[in-house]
Protein backbone atom coordinates (compact mmCIF):
# COMPACT_ATOMS: atom_id res chain seq x y z
CA UNK A 1 0.00 0.00 0.00
CA UNK A 2 0.95 3.73 -0.75
CA UNK A 3 0.08 7.07 0.73
CA UNK A 4 0.83 10.40 -1.11
CA UNK A 5 0.67 13.53 0.04
CA UNK A 6 -1.22 15.36 -2.81
CA UNK A 7 -1.40 18.57 -0.87
CA UNK A 8 -0.11 20.28 2.08
CA UNK A 9 1.54 23.68 3.74
CA UNK A 10 4.99 22.97 2.51
CA UNK A 11 6.07 21.68 -0.79
CA UNK A 12 10.08 21.12 -1.45
CA UNK A 13 12.03 23.68 -3.33
CA UNK A 14 12.60 22.22 -6.45
CA UNK A 15 9.09 20.68 -6.84
CA UNK A 16 6.74 21.59 -9.33
CA UNK A 17 3.97 20.99 -6.82
CA UNK A 18 2.14 23.66 -5.15
CA UNK A 19 1.30 24.27 -1.29
CA UNK A 20 -1.02 25.84 0.30
CA UNK A 21 -2.48 25.99 3.93
CA UNK A 22 -4.35 22.73 3.05
CA UNK A 23 -4.46 19.02 3.25
CA UNK A 24 -5.01 16.03 1.32
CA UNK A 25 -4.00 12.70 1.28
CA UNK A 26 -4.27 9.16 -1.10
CA UNK A 27 -4.17 5.72 -0.02
CA UNK A 28 -3.50 3.60 -2.84
CA UNK A 29 -4.53 0.32 -2.72
CA UNK A 30 -4.37 -2.46 -5.89
CA UNK A 31 -7.78 -1.73 -7.04
CA UNK A 32 -8.52 1.37 -5.29
CA UNK A 33 -7.78 4.94 -4.33
CA UNK A 34 -8.94 6.73 -1.38
CA UNK A 35 -8.83 10.33 -0.54
CA UNK A 36 -8.73 12.20 2.97
CA UNK A 37 -9.35 15.59 2.74
CA UNK A 38 -9.04 17.65 -0.49
CA UNK A 39 -7.00 20.48 0.35
CA UNK A 40 -8.39 24.36 0.36
CA UNK A 41 -8.83 25.34 -3.31
CA UNK A 42 -9.78 23.23 -6.00
CA UNK A 43 -6.86 24.74 -8.66
CA UNK A 44 -4.32 23.39 -6.27
CA UNK A 45 -5.83 19.76 -5.57
CA UNK A 46 -5.74 19.79 -9.42
CA UNK A 47 -2.14 20.81 -10.51
CA UNK A 48 -1.28 18.22 -8.05
CA UNK A 49 -3.31 15.61 -9.16
CA UNK A 50 -2.50 16.29 -12.62
CA UNK A 51 1.45 16.19 -12.14
CA UNK A 52 1.14 13.36 -9.76
CA UNK A 53 -0.64 11.25 -12.40
CA UNK A 54 -3.68 11.56 -10.37
CA UNK A 55 -6.94 10.81 -12.66
CA UNK A 56 -9.48 9.01 -10.49
CA UNK A 57 -10.47 8.62 -6.51
CA UNK A 58 -12.93 5.84 -5.77
CA UNK A 59 -13.79 7.06 -2.09
CA UNK A 60 -13.01 10.19 -0.32
CA UNK A 61 -13.01 10.84 3.55
CA UNK A 62 -13.71 14.12 5.46
CA UNK A 63 -12.05 14.56 8.20
CA UNK A 64 -14.34 17.67 9.40
CA UNK A 65 -15.35 20.78 7.88
CA UNK A 66 -13.25 23.10 7.76
CA UNK A 67 -12.61 25.09 4.18
CA UNK A 68 -8.75 23.67 4.41
CA UNK A 69 -9.94 20.56 4.23
CA UNK A 70 -12.94 20.52 2.11
CA UNK A 71 -12.50 23.43 -0.18
CA UNK A 72 -11.05 21.06 -3.57
CA UNK A 73 -14.25 19.13 -3.30
CA UNK A 74 -15.37 20.56 -6.57
CA UNK A 75 -12.19 19.33 -8.25
CA UNK A 76 -13.14 15.65 -7.11
CA UNK A 77 -16.86 16.37 -9.01
CA UNK A 78 -14.93 17.55 -11.81
CA UNK A 79 -15.08 14.39 -14.69
CA UNK A 80 -12.09 15.96 -16.44
CA UNK A 81 -10.27 15.48 -13.23
CA UNK A 82 -11.85 12.64 -11.71
CA UNK A 83 -12.80 10.19 -14.31
CA UNK A 84 -14.76 8.39 -11.45
CA UNK A 85 -16.31 11.75 -10.23
CA UNK A 86 -20.07 10.49 -11.02
CA UNK A 87 -19.54 7.12 -8.95
CA UNK A 88 -16.90 9.09 -5.78
CA UNK A 89 -18.22 8.46 -2.54
CA UNK A 90 -17.89 11.14 0.59
CA UNK A 91 -17.65 9.68 3.84
CA UNK A 92 -18.94 12.58 5.88
CA UNK A 93 -20.52 13.38 9.50
CA UNK A 94 -23.31 15.09 9.19
CA UNK A 95 -22.24 18.52 11.77
CA UNK A 96 -19.12 18.62 8.97
CA UNK A 97 -21.99 20.88 7.50
CA UNK A 98 -22.39 23.26 10.09
CA UNK A 99 -21.42 27.03 9.69
CA UNK A 100 -17.80 26.86 11.40
CA UNK A 101 -15.85 30.64 11.97
CA UNK A 102 -12.39 31.41 13.54
CA UNK A 103 -13.11 34.39 15.95
CA UNK A 104 -10.06 36.33 17.17
CA UNK A 105 -9.66 39.63 18.59
CA UNK A 106 -12.98 40.20 18.06
CA UNK A 107 -13.53 39.21 13.99
CA UNK A 108 -15.21 36.48 12.80
CA UNK A 109 -13.66 34.44 9.46
CA UNK A 110 -15.82 31.93 8.15
CA UNK A 111 -13.79 28.61 7.71
CA UNK A 112 -16.57 26.05 6.93
CA UNK A 113 -17.51 23.54 4.29
CA UNK A 114 -17.90 25.81 0.81
CA UNK A 115 -20.76 27.57 0.30
CA UNK A 116 -20.91 26.81 -2.85
CA UNK A 117 -21.20 23.02 -2.56
CA UNK A 118 -24.64 22.05 -2.38
CA UNK A 119 -24.30 18.65 0.17
CA UNK A 120 -26.95 16.99 -1.45
CA UNK A 121 -25.15 16.87 -4.93
CA UNK A 122 -22.90 14.54 -3.32
CA UNK A 123 -22.86 11.05 -3.39
CA UNK A 124 -22.44 10.87 0.27
CA UNK A 125 -22.94 8.40 3.37
CA UNK A 126 -22.88 10.09 6.33
CA UNK A 127 -21.06 8.46 9.23
CA UNK A 128 -21.40 8.85 13.32
CA UNK A 129 -19.85 6.33 14.37
CA UNK A 130 -17.03 3.99 14.04
CA UNK A 131 -17.14 2.15 10.69
CA UNK A 132 -16.14 -0.18 8.89
CA UNK A 133 -15.27 0.55 5.14
CA UNK A 134 -13.06 -2.69 3.99
CA UNK A 135 -11.67 -5.34 5.13
CA UNK A 136 -8.64 -3.55 6.70
CA UNK A 137 -9.75 0.31 7.13
CA UNK A 138 -12.17 1.45 9.41
CA UNK A 139 -13.58 5.24 9.64
CA UNK A 140 -12.71 6.02 13.78
CA UNK A 141 -14.20 8.98 15.37
CA UNK A 142 -14.39 7.40 19.18
CA UNK A 143 -11.86 9.44 21.18
CA UNK A 144 -11.80 10.00 24.79
CA UNK A 145 -9.83 12.30 26.66
CA UNK A 146 -6.20 10.00 27.37
CA UNK A 147 -4.01 12.83 27.54
CA UNK A 148 -5.26 15.55 30.22
CA UNK A 149 -3.50 18.35 27.85
CA UNK A 150 -4.98 18.17 24.38
CA UNK A 151 -7.56 21.39 24.86
CA UNK A 152 -9.67 22.45 21.50
CA UNK A 153 -8.29 25.95 21.08
CA UNK A 154 -11.15 28.73 21.97
CA UNK A 155 -11.22 30.58 18.97
CA UNK A 156 -12.43 27.20 16.77
CA UNK A 157 -16.52 27.99 17.02
CA UNK A 158 -19.32 26.62 15.33
CA UNK A 159 -22.68 28.55 14.81
CA UNK A 160 -25.27 27.20 16.74
CA UNK A 161 -29.31 28.36 16.67
CA UNK A 162 -27.51 31.67 15.69
CA UNK A 163 -24.72 31.77 18.32
CA UNK A 164 -21.07 30.84 17.94
CA UNK A 165 -20.33 28.39 20.50
CA UNK A 166 -16.78 26.86 20.95
CA UNK A 167 -16.48 23.91 18.34
CA UNK A 168 -16.08 20.31 20.01
CA UNK A 169 -15.50 18.49 16.43
CA UNK A 170 -17.97 15.92 16.80
CA UNK A 171 -17.42 15.79 12.98
CA UNK A 172 -14.03 14.85 13.40
CA UNK A 173 -13.06 11.45 11.38
CA UNK A 174 -9.65 9.86 11.35
CA UNK A 175 -8.67 6.53 9.70
CA UNK A 176 -7.60 3.28 10.74
CA UNK A 177 -5.54 0.96 8.54
CA UNK A 178 -4.91 -2.39 10.10
CA UNK A 179 -1.68 -3.96 9.01
CA UNK A 180 0.17 -7.05 9.91
CA UNK A 181 2.29 -4.85 12.06
CA UNK A 182 -0.10 -2.98 14.00
CA UNK A 183 -2.50 0.09 13.08
CA UNK A 184 -1.91 2.92 10.97
CA UNK A 185 -3.87 6.23 12.13
CA UNK A 186 -4.34 9.12 9.90
CA UNK A 187 -5.70 12.06 11.04
CA UNK A 188 -6.61 15.47 9.40
CA UNK A 189 -6.11 17.62 11.59
CA UNK A 190 -6.69 16.06 15.28
CA UNK A 191 -8.29 18.92 16.88
CA UNK A 192 -9.55 16.41 19.75
CA UNK A 193 -5.49 15.74 20.09
CA UNK A 194 -3.32 13.53 18.41
CA UNK A 195 -2.21 11.40 21.30
CA UNK A 196 -5.96 10.93 22.72
CA UNK A 197 -6.37 9.93 19.14
CA UNK A 198 -3.76 7.08 19.37
CA UNK A 199 -4.60 6.53 22.46
CA UNK A 200 -8.37 5.58 21.84
CA UNK A 201 -7.52 3.74 19.17
CA UNK A 202 -4.82 1.76 21.06
CA UNK A 203 -7.94 0.71 23.16
CA UNK A 204 -10.69 0.25 21.00
CA UNK A 205 -9.23 -2.11 17.94
CA UNK A 206 -6.62 -3.91 20.87
CA UNK A 207 -3.23 -3.24 18.76
CA UNK A 208 0.05 -1.44 18.89
CA UNK A 209 0.46 1.69 16.72
CA UNK A 210 2.75 1.02 14.08
CA UNK A 211 1.98 4.54 11.96
CA UNK A 212 0.98 8.48 12.30
CA UNK A 213 0.18 10.51 9.35
CA UNK A 214 -1.62 13.79 9.01
CA UNK A 215 -2.32 16.73 10.74
CA UNK A 216 -1.28 17.34 14.51
CA UNK A 217 -2.75 20.67 15.47
CA UNK A 218 0.25 21.89 17.41
CA UNK A 219 0.89 24.91 15.54
CA UNK A 220 0.08 27.49 17.77
CA UNK A 221 0.55 24.61 21.29
CA UNK A 222 2.81 25.73 24.21
CA UNK A 223 6.27 24.61 24.08
CA UNK A 224 4.86 22.18 27.27
CA UNK A 225 2.18 20.41 24.87
CA UNK A 226 4.69 19.74 22.37
CA UNK A 227 7.44 18.17 24.79
CA UNK A 228 4.25 15.98 26.19
CA UNK A 229 3.15 15.30 22.46
CA UNK A 230 6.75 13.99 22.04
CA UNK A 231 6.78 12.44 24.86
CA UNK A 232 3.61 10.23 24.46
CA UNK A 233 5.20 9.45 20.89
CA UNK A 234 8.38 7.76 22.51
CA UNK A 235 5.77 5.35 24.75
CA UNK A 236 3.63 4.83 21.81
CA UNK A 237 7.12 3.77 19.91
CA UNK A 238 5.29 3.80 16.37
CA UNK A 239 7.78 2.88 13.71
CA UNK A 240 6.22 5.52 10.40
CA UNK A 241 5.74 8.61 11.68
CA UNK A 242 4.72 11.04 9.00
CA UNK A 243 2.92 14.61 10.07
CA UNK A 244 2.75 18.27 8.44
CA UNK A 245 0.17 20.62 7.69
CA UNK A 246 -1.35 22.38 11.10
CA UNK A 247 1.93 20.58 13.24
CA UNK A 248 3.53 24.04 12.59
CA UNK A 249 7.42 24.67 12.71
CA UNK A 250 8.65 24.04 16.21
CA UNK A 251 6.08 20.34 16.44
CA UNK A 252 8.18 19.35 13.05
CA UNK A 253 11.55 20.18 14.43
CA UNK A 254 11.02 18.84 17.86
CA UNK A 255 9.87 15.45 16.36
CA UNK A 256 12.87 15.52 14.24
CA UNK A 257 15.14 16.12 16.63
CA UNK A 258 13.79 13.59 18.39
CA UNK A 259 13.03 10.60 15.97
CA UNK A 260 15.60 11.78 13.26
CA UNK A 261 15.66 9.53 10.14
CA UNK A 262 12.13 7.88 11.54
CA UNK A 263 10.66 11.15 11.17
CA UNK A 264 8.90 12.17 8.02
CA UNK A 265 8.27 15.64 7.52
CA UNK A 266 4.80 16.13 5.25
CA UNK A 267 5.02 18.43 2.18
CA UNK A 268 3.38 17.85 -1.30
CA UNK A 269 4.09 14.88 -2.60
CA UNK A 270 5.51 12.82 0.16
CA UNK A 271 5.06 9.08 -0.55
CA UNK A 272 4.97 6.46 2.78
CA UNK A 273 5.33 2.77 1.76
CA UNK A 274 3.11 0.56 4.40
Amino acid sequence: MKIRCVVDNRAGFKSSLYAEHGFSLLVEEEDENILVDTGKTPPVLKHNMDLMGINFVDRVLISHGHNDHTGGISAIMDSKINVKADETKFFIHPEAMSPKFAVESGNQRYIGFPQDINPGTLNREWVTENTRINEDMWIFNQVEDHSGFEPIPEYLRVKVDGNCLPDNFKDELNLVIKTENGLVVISGCAHLGMVNILYSAREYFQDDIYGVIGGSHLMDAPGERIEKTVESFKKLDPEIIALGHCTGFEGLCSFKREFGEKFIPLDSGAEILI
